[in-house]
């Protein structure tokens, strides 16, 4: 299981926090039959992060169950999953796929040389893994401003209403996104972006 929170706002940050000590977290075991066990620290592995210049070495820290073994490894949340780049880097390159530029051009735009570059298919991937997402997350964050009590049609802020292309609902989930965050006090800097901050608050299959 992969938990994800708020550990720092960079990987510069969050190995002067923890590169050495493990964050003071504690969970509860999710099993019914553990009686919500309280996890054990279960030591950490190594993950590659890479940003627009740099490379880093993170460690990953890890609880366990020690009723039936349930582990659980806490990323921050300027990390995905599964892939080295960090969320900057490929909303970076979502917004430049938003203004039009070419695959090509993207891929020498969000990383450098210095840490081996980036493939054009890999910002392909990651745009098509983004269109096909949007959708879901645009109404689910919609659901939520309005369980906040946002009242007004919601849908008129689409671009277009009627027949919308996969584009277009990317750009209605960039807005509907901007006022969530706002709404819960968040307002991140450019640098570090909304998908981060959002990777923490969206259902684990909407995640980045």
């Amino acid at each position: 299981m992969i938990e994800i929170l708020f550990l720092g706002k960079n990987c510069s940050a969050y190995c002067k926090r923890y590169g050495e000590k493990r964050p003071d977290l504690q969970f509860a075991c999710e099993n019914s039959g553990c009686n919500c066990r309280v996890l054990h620290e279960h030591g950490c592995f190594w993950r590659i992060a890479v940003t627009k210049h740099r490379q880093y070495e993170l460690p990953i820290y890890r609880w366990r169950c020690p009723i039936c073994g349930r582990t659980v490894s806490v990323l921050p949340d300027f990390l995905a999953p599964w892939g080295h780049f960090v969320i900057p880097v490929r909303e970076a390159a979502m917004k430049r796929r938003q203004l039009g530029q070419s695959f090509r051009k993207i891929a020498r735009g969000v990383a450098s040389a210095a840490i081996g570059g980036i493939h054009p298919k890999t910002v392909k991937r990651w745009w098509t893994r983004h269109l096909a997402k949007a959708g879901g997350t645009a109404l689910w964050v919609a659901a939520e401003l309005i369980r906040f009590g946002v009242d007004e049609d919601l849908l008129r802020s689409h671009f277009r209403g009627v027949n919308p292309s996969p584009e277009d609902t990317v750009r209605w989930l960039d807005v509907l996104l901007q006022r969530y965050l706002r709404l819960l006090g968040l307002d991140p800097s450019p640098l570090r972006g909304r998908f981060s901050s959002s990777n923490t608050l969206l259902p684990v299959h909407l995640r980045i």
